[in-house]
């Protein structure tokens, strides 16, 4: 199950993922960050630890990461499943496409209607996080 939103913007995936690749600036566009630390540098396979909201801290790993085009992180929430965030940035013509996306995958992989409000709770937050890294990349 996976919940998108997109943004267009006139800045260049270059201004934008410098607010990615560095955690500390993560607080200029994620309102719910209380917390996060990488154990490494920002790259595919390093792990992380990052605390939203009054939520307990939670481990994530960096799945995938190309400069400037995307990262995923994802956390495993024992007895439940997987949630991925997908974080895009796709250049089309002289403008950027921003894509934030939350994916939840079950333990074992049987999508049922009743995690549909799981999902849509966790992403609640997403478009305003999007038109915030606009708002701080400039």
């Amino acid at each position: 199950m996976k919940f998108s939103f997109e943004l267009k913007t006139n800045l260049t995936p270059q201004e934008i993922w410098p607010l990615y690749a560095n955690t500390e600036k993560w607080y200029q566009w994620e309102e719910q960050l209380k917390s996060i630390s990488l154990d490494g540098d920002f790259a595919t396979g390093t792990k992380g630890e990052m605390t939203l909201g009054e939520q307990p801290p939670m481990r994530f790993l960096l799945t995938s990461v190309k400069e400037n085009e995307h990262f995923t992180d994802e956390t495993t929430i024992p007895g439940m499943g997987t949630i991925a965030f997908h974080h895009q940035l796709e250049q089309e013509n002289d403008q950027t496409i921003i894509r934030h996306s939350v994916e939840f995958t079950t333990e074992n992989g049987e999508e049922k209607k009743e995690t549909a409000p799981f999902i849509a709770k966790i992403f609640q937050d997403v478009p305003a996080a999007v038109f915030a890294l606009v708002e701080a990349a400039k």
